[in-house]
């Protein structure tokens, strides 16, 4: 199995430690190990380092280079630019069916927590024997969920296609993108429904027959990139071709429109570390538990909150707060309510309208 890392995002949520040229992945949020650390350490005792693959943004290469020399630098897929999953998807895939035309390929984000790291491996491994048995699926890997969350999507599933290993294979009914709270809560009550964690397995020659059936221009775009690889004008080829593809999710492109995708249901840990209060969330033991990192928190009266500072030691006292996220860097400085925590995405959008590109 072939396992691609997309670490290509920027998590704006999580301004202002994630920037353009430093996303989130390349942060150390839950442990001493950045996420990207932490998710190539989980894949690696599954896969040959010749099969594990990272997708990125041009601006945060070097860092993957420098920081990740376990990685072939033939592995590091690079982006041009930022233009949604369906193009990294679709370039990780002809990229691997130059090497590999029937490869089964796990495509992963490089950015989540999971905490039961030997079930996520059993869980991949099955899904690589389900796709041998079923090459025609593509199998979103879901979470079991433990709260009506309206930030997450959701898969509703149906009836069991096949079963290995004391696990199912359940036939894909419905997507649902980030429903209201009272969705949400009904969602919960049913037995039948899964956060979707955007991982997802399939055989590549099954998902580019996909792009070739929803997204024609983008899979003719594919193709003139798939003929340069490993020929000299590949970059060149790429670094044209890759920007003038349709800005879109693969979800909504492609997965939400197929009829032959199957889920697993894990339960493996998982959080997607999405924003500040996820983050927080994840490190407390208890809603009401204070979490610092970073910073020496001196604390009054201060509950469910979040301190960070990119300055080991400063010291950052709070006095009667509730709620609270601060994150304090050299250059910016956050204070946000917890439960608003995803606007974030909002301040970003507005320092790109003011071009205060020194933050961004």
């Amino acid at each position: 199995m072939k396992i691609v890392l997309r670490a290509g995002g920027v998590g704006s949520r999580l301004w202002p430690v994630s920037r353009e040229k430093n996303p989130k992945q390349f942060h150390a949020l839950t442990s001493e190990n950045t996420l990207l650390e932490e998710s190539i350490h989980r894949v690696m005792p599954i896969a040959a380092i010749e099969d594990i693959f990272i997708s990125t943004h041009r601006d945060a290469a070097e860092i993957v280079r420098t920081q990740h020399h376990e990685i072939l630098h033939e592995n590091i897929i690079i982006e041009p630019e930022r233009k949604d999953t369906a193009a990294a998807i679709g370039l990780e895939s002809i990229i691997i069916r130059k090497r590999d035309p029937k490869g089964i390929v796990a495509s992963l984000g490089s950015d989540h927590s999971v905490r039961r790291v030997k079930e996520f491996q059993r869980i991949l491994l099955l899904a690589e024997e389900f796709v041998r048995r079923h090459p025609e699926y593509i199998i979103p890997i879901g979470i079991r969920p433990t709260r009506p969350d309206t930030g997450y999507g959701y898969i509703q599933y149906g009836e069991v296609i096949d079963s290995h290993d004391g696990k199912n294979m359940f036939r894909v009914d419905r997507f649902t993108e980030k429903p209201d709270i009272k969705t949400a809560k009904e969602f919960l009550t049913e037995s039948n429904y899964l956060w979707n964690a955007n991982m997802f397995v399939w055989n590549v020659s099954t998902i580019l027959e996909l792009y070739q059936r929803f997204l024609p221009d983008m899979y003719a775009q594919l193709l003139e990139i798939e003929e340069a690889i490993g020929t000299p004008n590949e970059r060149a080829v790429v670094d044209r071709v890759y920007p003038q593809m349709q800005k879109i999710a693969v979800d909504y492109a492609i997965i939400e429109k197929a009829d032959t995708v199957a889920a697993l249901a894990a339960d493996i840990g998982w959080s997607d570390i999405g924003d500040w209060a996820r983050l927080k969330d994840e490190l407390a033991e208890f809603e009401e538990e204070n979490v610092n990192i970073g910073a020496e928190h001196i604390s009054i009266n201060t509950v469910n909150s979040l301190v960070y500072s990119e300055k080991k030691g400063k010291v950052i006292a709070t006095v009667g707060l509730e709620n609270v996220i601060i994150v304090d860097t050299d250059d910016a400085l956050l204070v946000c309510d917890k439960y608003h925590s995803e606007e974030v995405k909002e301040i970003v959008q507005k320092l790109k309208a003011q071009r205060k590109e020194d933050v961004l």
